[in-house]
């Protein structure tokens, strides 16, 4: 085996491990309607090994992140604080960050916008 195919299993053992697959390679692969395999010849064909090894971090971190988004446009944020100005950015952004980390540590989503939805409510009395 030379180290081209050395580097290519190893590769593949990192997008094969479980948070890889389940997290990025899988759900991608099915967005883009294409088998995991090719998927995971993409990755490889652009990523080294110390990128793959570390992405994984950046993934929950964007993950957070997307989150905090859907949270905050669900609050109908764009609309109370860019067009109606009645909730500051900087309440808007607190609201949606609680919000967030509520679902991230297992707090049923709608559960954690009806909770966003009653501080907006109080703000704006």
């Amino acid at each position: 085996m030379d180290k081209s195919e050395q580097m290519e299993m190893m590769k593949l053992r990192v997008l094969r491990s479980f948070k890889w697959n389940a997290q990025i390679v899988h759900p991608l692969a099915q967005e883009f309607g294409i088998e995991d395999e090719e998927f995971e010849e993409i990755l490889m064909n652009h990523f080294d090994m110390s990128y793959l090894e570390n992405i994984h971090a950046t993934f929950e971190i964007a993950e957070k992140d997307r989150l905090f988004r859907r949270i905050y446009i669900d609050l109908r944020f764009h609309w109370f604080c860019d067009v109606l100005e009645l909730v500051s950015p900087e309440d808007a952004e607190a609201i949606s960050i609680k919000a967030a980390e509520d679902v991230w540590n297992g707090k049923d989503y709608e559960e954690a916008l009806k909770t966003g939805r009653e501080e907006i409510l109080e703000l704006i009395k």
